[in-house]
């Protein structure tokens, strides 16, 4: 069984989606969370200590916490999602 969780099930349930302008939507969604995801990384950078420390565990526990506070900003919406899903579905990429 394939697991739910993470980029590998978020891949997993696109593949599933049958409908063009759905599965635009989800990709929009998927990419707007993985770019805020990044945003943090760069943020906690700047941090001496970090929120959870800098040993193994901490690290482990600040991926987990970048992960999902950024699924949760990008469910609630920054736009770009939104901006993404128009441009796959006029078929404009620049």
């Amino acid at each position: 069984m394939i697991s739910t969780d993470g980029i590998i099930g978020s891949i997993v349930r696109l593949r599933e989606i049958k409908d063009p302008e759905e599965q635009a939507k989800a990709v929009a969604r998927e990419f707007e969370s993985l770019f805020i995801n990044e945003l943090l990384k760069e943020m906690d950078k700047t941090l001496s200590e970090g929120f959870f420390g800098r040993s193994f565990s901490g690290s482990v526990y600040q991926s987990l916490f970048e992960m999902n506070i950024s699924r949760t900003i990008a469910e609630r919406g920054t736009g770009l999602s939104e901006m993404l899903e128009k441009a796959f579905n006029n078929k404009r990429f620049y």
